[in-house]
């Protein structure tokens, strides 16, 4: 077998099982605005929608040499939790203690809702927000500017600004159009500490670590976050 091949079979397994929990994820509940308008409600319509960007990124992080699967660590999944524990820590900390005063009762009133409801809710949510920005905008982007300079990949400088504008798409229609609320520095400030930068950590992680071990990291967070801010905030 010839070191291509390899590697295309080595990618082929975790998209694979990506696939299968993006597509009925989505199938359920686009769980995003801009991918519920593009699929103009049909269910099906964003199962078939959220199969081909999955592919698509998947092409493209190939092209990028990223991986699916964890790897560069003795135990992936374990880096995953690690990162998962601290960013929940870190929203915390936000939510609590720094920005408390700022947020929406709409969003405090979430977490009075049953634990287990909070658990698969937003940690499915998270599993199909991955599959869409960080799989399929994010290395669209960095593989359209790759080609561009004529590289196998950007230099991480620069895929470090794409991932932020990444997170930007993302978080710009639902969370910051999304709330209704007006706009101040303050409350801009709490979007980007609270949103964008976790959503930069999974990025990074993507990019070194595998696609897996960013997912890991992102729906696991929910594991210590949806607790934690149900007893603080609940």
């Amino acid at each position: 077998m010839t070191e291509g091949a390899a590697n295309q079979r080595l990618l082929a397994g975790p998209l694979l099982i990506t696939l299968a929990i993006a597509v009925p994820i989505a199938v359920l509940d686009p769980f995003d605005r801009t991918f519920a308008a593009l699929t103009l409600g049909s269910p099906w319509l964003r199962g078939g929608i959220i199969a081909a960007l999955t592919l698509a990124g998947g092409w493209c992080a190939r092209r990028l040499g990223l991986r699916i699967e964890g790897h560069g660590v003795r135990h992936p999944w374990l880096l995953g939790l690690a990162m998962a524990f601290a960013v929940a820590v870190y929203v915390v900390l936000l939510d609590v203690f720094v920005f408390r005063g700022l947020l929406l009762p709409a969003y405090v009133a979430t977490f009075r809702l049953p634990l287990g409801e909070r658990l698969l809710y937003f940690m499915i949510r998270a599993f199909n927000e991955n599959v869409l920005y960080r799989l399929f905008v994010f290395t669209v982007l960095a593989a359209g500017t790759a080609a561009v300079l004529g590289k196998p990949r950007p230099p991480f400088a620069l895929a470090f600004a794409l991932m932020i504008v990444t997170q930007l798409i993302n978080i710009w229609p639902n969370v910051v159009l999304g709330s209704g609320e007006p706009w101040t520095a303050a409350l801009l400030a709490y979007d980007g500490l609270r949103y964008i930068v976790p959503g930069v950590l999974w990025g990074c992680l993507f990019w070194r670590y595998g696609f897996l071990v960013a997912e890991v990291a992102s729906v696991g967070c929910h594991l210590f976050l949806q607790p934690a801010l149900g007893a603080l905030l609940g």
